[in-house]
């Protein structure tokens, strides 16, 4: 077999050996009555997501973000740059030549149904604080709090994981991570004016889960 035509089939093998520690093969859900409805069928392409973002992109690991919950525009975005080169992962840009863009609509429609529970995180309060400053003066616009929601497409970054968030913050900083040209630009403003423990603070803020 060609190299091509193994990279192309090998996010699914690699997901169909690590999926048999999963039972995700089908989700029951509770009805109205509280009687349980007939479990539905997931199909494979999402259930490959679960080794490394967990069952129902619920992420355990604090280097790979959960994808449950979040806005359905904004997985297609993300997907899509991971294809193009325009964003920067370990192993995503590979994963991602596996699938196509009907795959995509799969996983985004899918995950940005699920319920996302904030993990616990530690946190200093003192950065807390100002990181809450912070967000409010350069990121609520657009990423939003209880008062402003968020705007179309884009996620709300409370309860993320802290080093997921820090690695992709500083992806943006160094111009490795394309495609937002805004999100860099307040970044950069951010960081000329508070420097690296302004963006620590700001870390901090999302980790406490709490707006």
């Amino acid at each position: 077999m060609r190299s091509g035509k193994l990279w192309k089939w090998l996010p699914l093998l690699l997901a169909w050996a690590l999926l048999q520690q999963y039972p995700t093969g089908s989700l029951a859900s509770e009805g109205a009555d509280g009687e349980t409805e007939q479990p539905q069928a997931l199909p494979l392409i999402v259930q490959s997501c679960f080794p490394c973002h967990g069952p129902q992109g619920q992420s355990h690991s604090p280097a790979i973000p959960s994808l449950a919950g979040l806005p359905r525009d904004y997985l297609l975005k993300v997907l899509r740059s991971f294809s193009h080169g325009g964003r920067f992962g370990t192993v995503m840009g590979r994963l991602v030549q596996g699938y196509d863009e009907g795959d995509f609509a799969i996983m985004a429609d899918y995950f940005s149904q699920q319920s996302f529970t904030i993990p616990k995180q530690t946190t200093d309060w003192r950065l807390v604080d100002r990181g809450r400053v912070l967000h409010r003066r350069y990121c609520r616009d657009c990423h939003g709090d209880p008062e402003t929601p968020s705007e179309a497409g884009v996620p709300n970054l409370h309860g993320g994981w802290m080093d997921y968030l820090r690695w992709t913050l500083w992806d943006y900083l160094v111009g490795v991570n394309q495609g937002d040209d805004e999100m860099a630009d307040q970044l950069s403003l951010l960081m000329r004016r508070h420097g690296a423990e302004g963006v620590e603070a700001l870390l901090h803020y999302y980790g406490k889960g709490k707006p």
